[in-house]
């Protein structure tokens, strides 16, 4: 009877700590944008970022400059991103093969506090846009 009495209290003690196991939010333990490097693989346009000031932000985005096709930054808050590197990184190869793809890496710190939009597009010219992406920065203390 005693064991039913503890098995019973100890389940009803771990029954009322898995609402907050399972919050995942992490605006709601303060942490949100508390990582000083936050990175974004492919990220889906309208994605929300938060960073923190002096925090970065890295991007990789799948680029296959071969074809033509680049991404370009169409539109950042300078004043509150400041662009540090944009790399291509070519992906492994069998030898002899030319043509492959790889990721194209963009990394940004953030400046000041507020929001703002990040839009690159994957383009060939102005006039041949694939795709565009766009980013919904939060820079928050």
């Amino acid at each position: 009877m005693k064991r039913l009495v503890a098995l019973a209290l100890a389940a009803s003690l771990l029954g009322a700590c898995v609402p907050d196991i399972l919050n995942t939010e992490p605006e709601v333990r303060g942490l949100e944008g508390a990582a000083p490097v936050q990175t974004f693989t492919d990220p889906e346009t309208g994605t929300d970022i938060t960073l923190r000031p002096g925090g970065k932000l890295r991007l990789k985005l799948d680029s296959n400059p071969t074809t033509g096709y680049f991404w370009y930054i169409k539109d950042v808050d300078s004043s509150q991103l400041d662009l540090l590197t944009d790399d291509y990184f070519a992906d492994p190869a069998p030898e002899g093969m030319v043509g492959g793809g790889g990721h194209q890496m963009f990394v940004f710190e953030a400046l000041s506090t507020g929001r703002s939009k990040l839009v690159l597009s994957y383009e060939r010219s102005p006039e041949d846009v694939f795709e565009t992406l766009t980013l919904n920065i939060k820079v928050r203390e």
